[in-house]
């Protein structure tokens, strides 16, 4: 399975790990079905430097203003600062709908790895990404 994640939002990804670092990024994936149409940065509820939390409010606003067209919210993004871009542990503990795309970037503050998974409700998958 592959991801269609552009080297714009990639980019954009990978600015706001380094951005964030030590802590964690956090944003939404909007699109269709395997293809990243554009990334949403979201707060950051978590103040643990290794968890994050969406900001459910933004969450729910980008839900309504997709209401109606053809694009929704098909996963999320956040960074691992000095870790691997894997799902960690902490990931599947919290990972809780089947399908989701994670996309995950990992930083030491200056190099950033991207990877991107879906979790099919038992584990994550990974899966290839192309522009």
């Amino acid at each position: 399975m592959t991801l269609s994640l552009s080297l714009s939002d990639r980019q954009q990804i990978a600015e706001a790990a380094q951005a964030a670092f030590p802590q964690e990024c956090c944003g939404l994936l909007i699109g269709t079905d395997g293809r990243v149409n554009r990334v949403v940065a979201a707060r950051n509820l978590r103040a643990e430097p290794d968890r994050f939390e969406l900001d459910p409010a933004l969450h729910l606003k980008i839900q309504r203003e997709l209401r109606g067209t053809a694009e929704r919210v098909i996963g999320h993004y956040h960074s691992h600062p000095n870790g691997h871009a894997l799902p960690s542990q902490v990931d599947l503990a919290e990972a809780y709908d089947p399908g989701l795309v994670w996309v995950i970037a990992a930083t030491d503050g200056q190099a950033v790895e991207i990877a991107a998974f879906e979790f099919d409700g038992t584990e994550f998958k990974a899966l290839a990404l192309t522009p």
